[in-house]
């Protein structure tokens, strides 16, 4: 990764320098500002936090959920995908295996040995 911003021109390097440091200037001003307590009310009792602790926990729980349900509807459209293929096929499972005719090796050209003695 840091093989990339070396082989960036020194113009380029400081452009990019300067971007993160308006993002990161953004970003604490964003904490700053939504950094006033607030009550949040539940059913059974009530809490004080800050905004932005709110903000992030429900940031983190919505990406955490989203990427469960994807999961969760990954697995379920593949079985779905699995049974409508079996359903078509006839089979509930894969292929039966036939065996092939077996065939002789074909002859060598090499003397055969000689009997045992004995």
């Amino acid at each position: 990764m840091f093989q990339r911003f070396k082989d960036l021109p020194d113009q380029g390097l400081y452009g990019v320098i300067g971007v993160l440091a308006v993002v990161a200037l953004y970003v604490i001003g964003f904490v700053i500002k939504n950094s006033k307590n607030v009550s949040v009310d539940f059913v059974l009792f009530s809490a004080g936090v800050p905004l932005i602790t709110l903000m992030v926990v429900m940031l983190l729980l919505g990406a955490i959920l989203g990427v469960a349900l994807t999961f969760v509807l990954a697995r379920r459209r593949a079985a779905k995908d699995t049974a409508h293929t079996a359903a078509h096929t006839g089979t509930t499972g894969p292929p039966p295996v036939t065996s092939a005719p077996v065939t002789p090796p074909p002859p060598s050209s090499a003397p055969p040995p000689p009997p045992p003695v004995g």
